[in-house]
């Protein structure tokens, strides 16, 4: 099994990278233990709604694995470790990604850090709001996987009855979209019985200042639609005779258009002066949060 594991860390190095991103972003952005609990709550959400879908095509519709181009990696009840993985990932880079859309932004310099209550953290538009956004990742990612043995990735996986959007069928997207809300659910759930224990300790989680925090999210999420869109366009320009390379032109562009706008709206959320933090909005988030001392930012 451990063998198995470091297979697939370091063969599928795009995965590690990614999990490694999402340590860094999360443990600066909510702490140690929340980390650990929502890369374990995601994994574990994903990997029973992916087994539902490849036994009784339940939530995400029936596609089937090619085990036997996944004897090298780590299968968990039929399912590839790395795959159930990837949506911790992607569900806390979404909602971290909606905080982003949805909070005021402190900024002084070059700095700048995003201001998000507990109570917004955990609202019902931000899960929302979230949720849509992994589902945007995979209306990107998706269409290309399923062609992986034309590239890295492998052919892993296949859909019996291919669906109307790139081969991928809309009950996937619907389960995208409902296990992405399921992770953040729960995850806001945590978080607020969390923090009563910690006020009832006298404590709050510390999480340290680092300079343009608040950008982090934006930047991950968009890296991983940029570098799956990356894929087809590549695929989509090259020579491989087996591929109908108008139709993954389409795809490609598609993709773009899909992605372009959020981009563009993330890239103009700071310099909106509607999106400035107040005084009241820093002292929430400094008795909820509170940075290192000597970092803090101060108004």
């Amino acid at each position: 099994m451990i063998q198995q594991l470091l297979w697939s860390l370091t063969n599928r190095p795009y995965v590690t990278v990614f999990l490694f991103a999402f340590l860094a972003l999360s443990w600066l952005e909510q702490g140690r233990l929340r980390t650990l609990i929502w890369l374990a709550s995601g994994y574990l959400v994903a990997l029973a709604a992916e087994w539902g879908s490849i036994n009784h095509g339940i939530p995400f519709g029936r596609y089937v694995y090619h085990y036997e181009h996944l004897e090298n990696d780590l299968v968990v009840f039929g399912v590839p470790f790395f795959d159930s993985l990837s949506f911790s990932f992607l569900s806390y880079v979404s909602f971290s990604f909606a905080q982003f859309f949805m909070s005021p932004l402190w900024m002084r310099g070059y700095d700048v850090q995003r201001v998000t209550s507990r109570r917004l953290r955990n609202s019902t538009p931000v899960l929302l709001l979230g949720a849509m956004l992994m589902v945007v990742i995979d209306l990107i990612v998706d269409p290309i996987a399923h062609l992986g043995k034309h590239w890295f990735l492998g052919d892993i996986y296949h859909y019996p009855e291919p669906g109307v959007h790139f081969g991928v069928t809309l009950a996937n997207y619907g389960g995208w979209f409902l296990v992405a809300s399921i992770t953040i659910f729960l995850n806001q759930r945590i978080d607020e019985r969390l923090a009563i224990r910690e006020r009832e300790n006298g404590g709050s989680p510390k999480l340290k200042h680092v300079p343009l925090k608040g950008l982090f999210a934006p930047c991950f999420w968009g890296g991983i639609v940029v570098f799956q869109l990356g894929v087809t366009y590549c695929l989509a320009l090259g020579d491989d005779l087996a591929i109908d390379h108008e139709r993954l032109k389409l795809q490609a562009i598609t993709g773009t258009f899909i992605i372009a706008p959020i981009l563009a709206l993330a890239a103009f959320q700071p310099l909106k002066r509607a999106n400035r933090v107040s005084h009241e909005d820093l002292n929430v988030w400094f008795s909820e949060y509170p940075c290192h001392p000597n970092r803090a930012p101060r108004d």
